[in-house]
């Protein structure tokens, strides 16, 4: 079925119906003489030049604090609920985000798709997203290939996290929040003002936390419920305005989060295998209902640190930054220096059952170092420029233990009858990776006309990662340990190394360089004081690399390729009724080749490859409508005809590895799994998200309310689109009701989400070793929030 059509017509009719029901709404605002509110001009500020809205020549969104803030959202995947063909989750691996239908890589090794930016810096890790929804400015998100300015990596957009900055005189303030279903507490606040007697220095200081004690999924070999997580940020910015032309702008900042169990359950039991049956005696159950059974028993051996651990991950990172900007005549020279780190231990039951079967520990430490000096020159009609230069180092340590219950009676070595040498057997790998980047970047503007503007961009990129990638195996400790005995019994080496745990012992030195080009051109024009057009070309790429868990010392399979998009964008955006409706519109095409591809194996690992060309197409609107002083509508519209073109050899699901009867590499090789022709993961055809407020006065206290709906259609939550694993259309409701002082000094807020509390998943995959079976991360179920925040001045 071809929804473009009706996607158009979901637009059209957002159109005709702001048109009429604006024309009574007016003639009512006449008759009450009440006058109506203009829409604020929104800035994008995350690029190299900050803009209006209507000049920037791409599909953008823009979020203030104060939308976070009145919705409590406070980490990714709760923004992408509202933002078109926008997806972002949390999983087992990796955090998943994806623009327009491609998503960031699974394995540690891999580069990401869609570039985050936190005040400028790059962040080079999905998970460091989750640290930086602290005292936020606001959030730009810039759809399509963005390497021309924003460099390589960004194939499927960049998300700009714009922080609070200080203020000259003083303010403070206090935000406490208890939800009531899971007992979770949050606090932030911050204070700003002025630090010397003139004003030119300034300082902001932020924080926040979080502690809730109970998860929305039972687990039954326990009694716990999962998950609960506990953070906390601090961050402090210094502005230092020295003189007229120059200014210094430092920022430091820390986190931490821990988190204890996940929300899983198990989506499916492949009866056909015995150790199904195995499972379902010890209490393995595929019924959806906020209750799992993930246990090893008490295995010697097989938990971490001497514990059972169904699922726990401790993290912690800090970021310094340094910015300073000189004004000349021509210009502004700015320069930029940053340091990140990162790190994080995890650890969980991998077989999500009651059995005694496999453990999976990984350690993770990154750190990050980059310099950004560029010139951007004065505002002009006529001409602009600005050109660059960006040196980025990275060091990445990813250390990965999966350990197995090999003792007499245990169900993996029931399948096989050898001597057992150890309790536990284990398997250990490990990627060390260095990585150099060098890359120049300019962007020129022609004002051809006074209304036409024509935009080229471009960036040279080099760089060189360098690291070996190490394999092992080996018995006797368990426990997560990275150390063990040899396995000196030959047959049993070669059950545990190839037939289990896929591995073939080895250290193998990598590396690898890159020498990239991407081109960005538009044309804007700004037709008329509310309406403007635009058409861009712009090419971008993601990193070719090394895959963390590369079981063979192969080289072709240790590393992969770098990925290439190219993308045109047609859009439009609007102001209608004295500036009280905006909308804004964009149509894009972007065709992928050499397509990086995570398989699952369908046993204990993953495969990285070039595998695939495809091509997404579909279009964006969003509508606000300010109906008058009361009343303002939010439309967000997504659709997206997301098709591999040429894909012959996918991951097979489970159930075509049965099937068959071969390995799951060889079942791909086969082309049993052809997704020629097919979607991607995570690419729900259309998402629509409709918000109406409601803000008046009582007695002069402010009362706000807000409620929203957020559509999402069918998607695959897996990269083989195993039919099991299809979530099925959903709507998520939320709303929100505020009172304010009306000095504006405090406020009280009442938050719902999920009302109607539906039940979705986001994340699914093979059961590791239980073929055919599959698990999968479910939704948090309806939840009330009271916050309450006051405002020191």
């Amino acid at each position: 079925m071809n929804i473009l059509p009706i996607a158009k017509s979901i637009i059209a009719m957002s159109v005709a119906s702001a048109l009429l029901v604006n024309n009574v709404a007016a003639e009512e605002l006449n008759e009450s003489t009440v006058d109506t509110k203009d829409v604020e001009v929104i800035e994008v500020r995350g690029g190299q030049r900050v803009k209006t809205l209507r000049e920037v020549p791409a599909s953008v969104s823009v979020i203030s604090g104060e939308s976070l803030s009145q919705m409590k959202i406070n980490k990714l995947d709760d923004l992408s609920q509202s933002l078109p063909n926008v997806s972002i989750s949390e999983n087992a691996v990796q955090d998943t985000i994806s623009i327009r239908g491609v998503n960031s890589d699974l394995q540690a090794g891999g580069e990401q798709s869609v570039g985050i930016f936190l005040d400028g810096v790059y962040h080079g890790r999905g998970v460091q997203s989750r640290f930086s929804f602290m005292d936020v400015d606001a959030i730009e998100v810039l759809r399509g290939p963005q390497g021309s300015l924003f460099g390589k990596n960004t194939v499927g957009g960049v998300i700009s996290i714009l922080p609070a900055q200080p203020k000259d005189y003083f303010e403070a303030k206090l935000i406490a929040a208890y939800e009531f279903e899971y007992e979770k507490v949050d606090y932030s606040g911050y204070v700003t003002g002025a630090l010397n007697e003139s004003g030119s220095l300034t300082g902001r200081f932020a924080f926040k936390g979080s502690n809730s004690e109970e998860g929305w999924v039972e687990n039954e070999a326990n009694g716990e419920t999962m998950p609960t997580k506990e953070d906390s940020a601090l961050r402090g910015i210094l502005n230092w305005q020295v003189n007229d032309d120059f200014k210094v702008n430092l920022r430091a900042e820390n986190g931490t989060f821990e988190t204890k169990g996940a929300p899983y359950e198990i989506l499916y039991l492949e009866d056909s295998q015995p150790i199904t049956g195995l499972a379902r005696m010890f209490g393995a159950e595929a019924n959806i209902d906020g209750k799992t059974n993930i246990s090893n028993g008490n295995y010697p051996g097989l938990g971490f640190n001497g514990e059972e651990t169904p699922y726990f991950m401790d993290a912690n990172f800090s970021e310094y930054a340094l910015k300073s900007d000189y004004k000349i005549d021509q210009g502004t020279i700015s320069a930029t220096i940053a340091q990140s780190n990162l790190d994080f231990v995890r650890s969980q039951d991998a077989d999500f059952g009651p059995l005694p079967v496999i453990q999976f520990s990984e350690s993770e430490d990154y750190q990050q170092n980059s310099v950004e000096l560029r010139f951007v020159s004065e505002d002009n009609d006529n001409f602009e420029y600005l050109f660059g230069v960006f040196w980025q180092n990275s060091d990445l340590l990813v250390d990965a233990v999966a350990d197995f219950a090999t003792a007499p009676g245990t169900p993996v070595a029931g399948a096989f009858p050898i001597p057992i040498e150890h309790a536990v057997t284990s398997r250990f790998n490990e990627l060390e990776q260095e990585t150099d980047s060098l890359a120049l970047f300019g962007q020129v503007t022609f004002g051809l006309t006074e209304s036409l503007k024509l935009e080229l961009s471009g960036r040279y990129s080099k760089e060189e990662k360098t690291g070996r990638q190490t394999v092992e195996v080996y018995g006797g400790t368990g426990d997560g340990s990275k150390s063990g005995l040899p396995l000196t019994n030959p047959t049993e080496l070669f059950i545990w190394s190839q037939a289990i745990m896929e591995a073939f012992p080895h250290s193998v030195p990598v590396s690898r360089e890159e020498n990239l080009f991407s081109p960005s051109a538009s044309l804007t024009w700004l037709a008329s004081d509310s309406a403007s057009f635009y058409v861009s070309v712009s090419k971008g790429f993601k990193g070719g690399g090394f895959n963390a868990i590369a079981m063979s010392p192969d080289l072709d399979e240790i590393e992969y390729e770098n990925e290439e998009a190219i993308s045109s964008e047609i859009g439009g955006k609007f102001e209608f009724f004295d500036g009280t409706v905006l909308l804004n519109t964009a149509i894009f095409n972007v065709a992928y080749d050499n397509m990086q591809t995570t398989l699952f194996t369908g046993g204990t690992t993953f495969v990285v490859e070039n595998a695939a060309k495809a091509t997404s197409r579909g279009l964006e609107a969003e509508l606000r409508w300010l109906i008058n002083d009361e009343f303002t509508l939010d439309v967000n519209l997504g659709y997206i005809d997301f098709e591999f073109d040429d894909y012959k050899n996918a991951g097979c699901t489970a159930q075509q590895v049965i099937d068959s009867g071969l390995t799951g590499s060889a079942c791909a090789a086969a082309g049993l799994n052809d997704l020629s022709g097919k979607t991607n993961q995570d690419v729900p055809e259309i998402t629509l998200s409709l918000s109406l407020q409601h803000e008046f006065a009582i007695n002069e206290y402010v009362v706000t309310s807000r409620i929203d709906s957020n559509y999402v259609d069918d998607f695959f939550a897996t990269a083989d689109l195993d039919p099991i694993t299809v979530q099925e259309a959903y709507i998520v409701w939320n709303a929100a009701v505020s009172v304010a002082s009306p000095d504006g000094l405090w406020k009280t807020d009442l938050i719902f989400k999920n009302i109607t509390d539906e039940s979705y998943f986001y994340y699914a995959n093979d059961v590791p070793l239980f073929a055919g079976s599959q698990f999968a991360s479910f939704s948090q179920p309806s939840t009330v929030t009271l916050q309450f925040s006051y405002l020191f001045e």
